[in-house]
């Protein structure tokens, strides 16, 4: 029988005792045919991919230190038993003891969110740099090539490794003005005036003169932004006027996923690591945008490290932003706020 011990403290000796918990826990999962490996934290298990485009049924390898395994009443055999990942997943281990421990599976493929509306997607962990190379080229991995660069050297945001959860980030200073721009040829960024956008975000500072995170193009355009000095997220159209959507500060030196989604010209919604801040009414309309097929990620202005951006053309649903949140939460162990 595998054990593992706990430490309780006693009112009655005031003393120590040491109890023999029941192993029952999976410690690895992947998908071998999509070739992923999921990610554990705690009791969520998250498996996500850049490619697919469709979810379907697939087999699970898995390693757990507890006798069984099952789904839905239904016995697993890693490497052998098929699962929909349609929905999310409970996978029940049962310990030798009979006492169980529950995990939630889910898969969570941007591309297939929002219709295939996702647009932009930056990860900070698909870049292949050292520690404190700066940034010249940023890949999009959403399937529409909407890659970002800076030429300019002394403009480059900096990639620092094992920040967030063992993940890296791009670190984006106002001091050396760095931003990350697409200045022309930028694919399918418009459809309608809906837009869901999140950010893995530590904000380091506000400054004077504008903070833009995400512009899309250019004047005109959907801009999304932080205020001075009050830190707040505000969701703008550019050259026109912003609407502050929650009025909460964003938190200083510390990383959430911040988001907001906007639907039409009617409503936008402003979420910190999947909990809904506020709604408001929203009326801009993007579709006068002076430069189309644009954009830049940071202004210049921005005191912050990113470590992954995803833009949704296109108004989520609240199913579909809550696994983005599953995903963004599980990779990076956030919280809800």
């Amino acid at each position: 029988m595998l054990l593992k011990w706990a430490i309780s403290d006693t009112s009655a000796t005031c003393g120590k005792i040491y109890l023999p918990t029941i192993a029952k826990e999976i410690t690895e999962y992947s998908i071998p045919s999509l070739g992923i490996v999921g990610i554990i934290k705690g009791n969520q298990i998250v498996i996500t991919s850049e490619s697919i485009v469709s979810i379907s049924s697939y087999v699970a390898n898995f390693k757990t230190n507890g006798v069984s395994v099952s789904v839905d009443g239904v016995p697993q055999t890693s490497g052998v038993t098929s699962n929909s990942y349609l929905s999310p997943l409970t996978y029940i281990v049962t310990g030798a003891d009979g006492s169980t421990n529950e995990y939630t599976v889910q898969m969570v493929a941007p591309r297939v969110l929002g219709g295939g509306s996702l647009r932009l997607w930056f990860k900070a962990d698909q870049l292949t740099l050292n520690d404190g190379d700066p940034i010249a080229t940023w890949s999009d991995v959403s399937g529409f090539g909407n890659h970002i660069s800076q030429p300019n050297a002394s403009l480059r945001p900096v990639f620092k490794k094992n920040q967030i959860n063992g993940y890296p980030i791009a670190e984006f200073r106002s001091a050396t003005a760095s931003r990350m721009d697409l200045t022309s040829g930028a694919v399918g960024l418009y459809v309608t005036n809906s837009g869901s956008v999140f950010f893995v975000i530590k904000l380091i500072d506000t400054i004077t003169g504008g903070i833009t995170l995400l512009n899309l193009h250019g004047g005109q355009g959907r801009e999304i932004s932080i205020n001075h000095p009050i830190s707040q997220y505000l969701v703008c159209r550019n050259g026109a006027s912003c609407a502050t959507i929650s009025a909460l500060p964003i938190p200083k030196a510390e990383f959430l996923t911040v988001g907001s989604v906007q639907v039409l010209m009617s409503t936008a919604r402003e979420y910190w690591n999947g909990s809904l801040k506020a709604q408001v009414p929203l009326s801009y309309d993007y579709s006068g945008g002076s430069i189309p097929n644009s954009l830049y990620l940071g202004n210049g202005n921005l005191d912050a490290d990113l470590a992954e951006v995803l833009y949704f053309n296109t108004d989520l649903s609240e199913a579909d932003v809550q696994k983005v949140f599953f995903y963004l939460n599980t990779k990076y162990a956030l919280l809800p706020m």
